[in-house]
């Protein structure tokens, strides 16, 4: 009796072993099915467009904000950067070439644009945007944002100051943009480039007679080249940014930070059977108002690093143009 009875126990035991050992097991493979496939992360890599944005009403209902005018796209890199630029239609064009300090304070208020690295926390469901740089001198470095992604859309949500997502008050709506083919040679532009110095230079009959020394002032300026066939350039003067004095720039402030900072985005089209090769940016919008066009640059690849020529002006036979050097960001 004793063996039987020690030899049913042994049986359950083995099952109840078992049945430990599968649950452990369809656990495991669910957290490496989890890894392979790619998390929250994953999702955000991708070029995303401006949809819409929502206002929670009195009642807590969400709406779609009236009078939405504003388009753009926002990007994240599967090396751990982003870069998001949007801009209000129908802006009024500058009287001359140069804004006044009113047109600069206009222009300011419709444009919008950062860059810099950034964090997803999975467990709390929201991301990070650490702003190397940005349009607003001295504003608010470490931009949090709640998610959702919803079909092919991805909604965030800036945090409130309680940080409680539930108290939040706006919705950005984002929807995906599918990559598009790209050619060999401008699959060497993708990704996130930090400037590394800039360069004048004269010509004569092709040749360089003189050539400036390196101005650093605008290092650490992103330029971006997407899957998706888009790009964004954010240029800004790293010495020349002064934090407005109140929330609401003045007119002279707005000024100085207009003078400090470019921005523009679109798509882009390399031209790369020309001789020399270049390529083309599409500005669809840009922070001068009422100056989107399509700008070339030439172009030329020094290992990890990519040389523009930006345009170039002609006079008594002498040519002088500007050279930027970009440098591809490393993995985070």
């Amino acid at each position: 009796m004793r063996q039987i009875l020690g030899e049913v126990l042994m049986r359950q035991l083995v099952v109840i072993i078992a049945a430990v050992l599968g649950a452990w097991s369809t656990t495991a493979m669910a957290q490496t099915s989890t890894v392979e496939n790619g998390g929250d992360r994953e999702k955000f890599i991708g070029t995303f467009q401006l949809i819409m944005t929502e206002v929670k009403d009195i009642n807590g209902t969400w709406r779609e904000e009236p009078n939405f005018n504003r388009f753009g796209y926002i990007t994240y890199s599967d090396t751990g950067y982003m870069s998001v630029a949007t801009m209000d239609r129908n802006r009024v064009a500058l009287a001359g070439n140069q804004p006044t300090p009113e047109e600069a304070q206009k222009a300011l208020q419709g444009y919008r644009g950062y860059y810099g690295p950034y964090t997803v926390n999975e467990a709390e469901q929201f991301v990070v945007h650490h702003r190397a740089g940005q349009i607003t001198p001295g504003g608010e470095v470490d931009a949090k944002r709640f998610f959702d992604f919803v079909g092919n859309r991805l909604i965030l949500t800036p945090a409130p100051a309680s940080g409680v997502k539930e108290e939040a008050t706006r919705h950005i709506v984002w929807e995906r943009v599918p990559e598009v083919t790209l050619s060999a040679e401008a699959k060497r532009l993708v990704g996130f480039r930090r400037l590394l110095y800039t360069e004048r230079y004269t010509e004569q009959n092709g040749s360089i007679v003189k050539q400036e020394q390196r101005d650093e002032r605008w290092t650490g300026s992103y330029i971006i080249y997407t899957p998706t066939g888009h790009m964004m350039a954010h240029l800004m003067d790293k010495d020349g940014r002064i934090p407005y004095a109140g929330d609401i720039p003045t007119p002279e402030e707005a000024l100085a930070a207009y003078r400090s900072y470019y921005g523009y985005f679109g798509r882009f089209t390399v031209y790369e059977n020309e001789e020399p090769q270049y390529v083309v940016h599409n500005q669809e919008g840009t922070l001068n108002p009422g100056r989107d066009m399509d700008v070339q640059r030439f172009y030329q690849f020094r290992g990890n690093v990519l040389r523009l020529g930006a345009a170039t002006q002609t006079s008594d036979g002498e040519t002088t143009g500007l050279h930027l050097y970009w440098e591809r960001l490393p993995p985070r």
